[in-house]
């Protein structure tokens, strides 16, 4: 088992700073880690919780750094909710709460290349961001597509790693994206600007230029970039810092018209209604939907179907020295990979719906269900879904107290989208059914909530297990 896993496991459930539980795990490595929290209020909002191995001696500069940067306000950033610093198991660490990002785009490039109307919407945000930090002496620092985010309705980059120009960057690691220079470990524009080359090639190619650093010569852009990106990039990836392109030269190139013809690549197959006009803000919608119901949607990796903690299980244990109790090992086991299947199909069977498959079932008795809750889909996000594939189908089973209230909530069959999948998980949690007395004794009961969203309007199907 990697260190990652082991810090899912051992963390997740821990309160932090009393107001953070971490909740899903969203990625890490052996000084970093992830999760999904959840800001406290009458109506609570997701949020993404980062915590990063604190170097004692840089504790109090990074801190003073991520309050500075709180202050920032763009609409293309994602914001900085909360800072500071904690213990887990004897190590400190320090954490930075921001804003929750639906998706990201890497994981839409494994899948698929952008076409030419995405990245015309996908670069202006990221230009108008860099001006804006690099009007204040700022630099990024990690321009890749990993840290642009769909939130909402909006593109937004990653904040936390914002740093001051000329300043030393905490890792000399060089990676994919990162430019030359990277390695003295100096940060500068120049760098954001070769790194947004490479995020380019990489949006059409689905990876960056592999080149040899040693090379006296600069990357080579592929064929595969249409124009005018391959003419951005190539301008972008120039070895000499100030030979690149400025960041309104790439605005002059986005806005130039586009030529007749692109013999070098091919038309892209047909996929999904075209996006209006540059500037609107249904456009804007539709590429984070594109990102969140296609990025995903045929996606091989096991997907855990994981139980959502209830909110009484979440409390702090004092000064947060011990985890609260961890599932048995049996209820964490990982269900079989999903195959891309269409919408409107189900994935096969999981561990948890093969014991729905041999658990007794019953229609609603409608007398039985008090409160039920449908989620409310945009129109805009109904028109994602596919006409010819008819539906997105995601299932929950519910485990409801002896009150009637929802326990927990956990996905039987996740669908191919998270965006859908949430509001599934949200709209559950909220049902309320009427209490059940067994031998004149409160007792629970159990439901399979079935959710089928389509382009005119969603549909739930609830079944008590028995």
């Amino acid at each position: 088992m990697n260190a990652a896993v082991i810090q899912e496991e051992r963390w997740r459930g821990w309160v932090i700073d009393h107001q953070f539980a971490l909740l899903d795990w969203l990625g890490g490595s052996t000084d970093t880690a992830v999760f999904r929290t959840e800001l406290a209020g009458s109506s609570p909002q997701p949020a993404a919780i980062k915590l990063i191995r604190a170097d004692g001696a840089a504790i109090s500069q990074q801190l003073s750094r991520w309050k500075e940067l709180a202050a920032l306000s763009h609409p293309h950033l994602l914001r900085i909710i909360d800072s500071g610093h904690c213990q887990i198991l004897g190590a400190r660490w320090l954490y930075i709460v921001t804003e929750y990002g639906d998706e990201n785009l890497e994981p839409v490039l494994q899948v698929r290349a952008l076409s030419l109307d995405e990245a015309k919407e996908l670069v202006p945000p990221v230009l108008e961001t860099l001006k804006f930090l690099h009007s204040r002496g700022l630099v990024h620092g990690r321009i890749k597509p990993s840290n642009i985010f769909a939130v909402k309705n909006q593109l937004r980059l990653s904040s936390d790693g914002i740093q001051s120009r000329g300043e030393s960057r905490r890792s000399r690691a060089s990676g994919a994206y990162d430019a030359p220079e990277a390695e003295s470990g100096v940060l500068s524009p120049a760098g954001d600007i070769w790194s947004l080359g490479m995020m380019l090639v990489a949006a059409f190619n689905q990876r960056p230029v592999a080149w040899a650093r040693s090379s006296q010569t600069g990357p080579k852009v592929p064929k595969s970039v249409p124009s005018p990106y391959s003419r951005i990039a190539s301008e972008c990836l120039r070895l000499p810092q100030e030979e690149r392109c400025s960041l309104d030269r790439i605005g002059e190139l986005v806005r130039a018209p586009s030529p007749a013809a692109e013999p070098e690549r091919p038309p892209a197959p047909p996929r999904r209604r075209s996006f209006l006009p540059l500037g609107s803000a249904l456009v804007v919608l539709l590429l984070v939907i594109s990102i969140a119901v296609i990025g995903w949607r045929a996606r091989r990796n096991p997907v855990p179907a994981r139980r959502e903690p209830a909110p009484p299980a979440l409390a702090a244990p004092p000064g947060n020295q011990n985890p609260p109790a961890q599932p048995a090992a049996a209820e964490r086991q990982n269900p079989p990979a999903l195959p891309p299947a269409a919408e409107s199909q189900d994935p096969p069977a999981q561990p948890a719906a093969a014991s729905l498959a041999s658990t007794r079932s019953a229609p609603a008795d409608p007398d039985r269900i008090v409160q039920r809750v449908v989620p409310d889909v945009p129109l805009s996000a109904r028109e994602t879904i596919q006409p010819v594939e008819g539906k997105v189908r995601v299932k929950v089973r519910v485990s409801v107290d002896e009150t009637g209230q929802v326990a927990s909530a956990s996905l039987v069959s996740e669908g191919p989208s998270p965006y859908f999948r949430r509001l599934a998980l949200a709209a559950s949690r909220k049902w309320r059914f009427a209490p059940v007395t067994i031998g004149g004794n409160p007792a629970t009961s159990e439901w399979l909530l079935e959710y089928r969203f389509g382009r005119q309007g969603t549909e739930v199907n609830p079944v008590e297990l028995h």
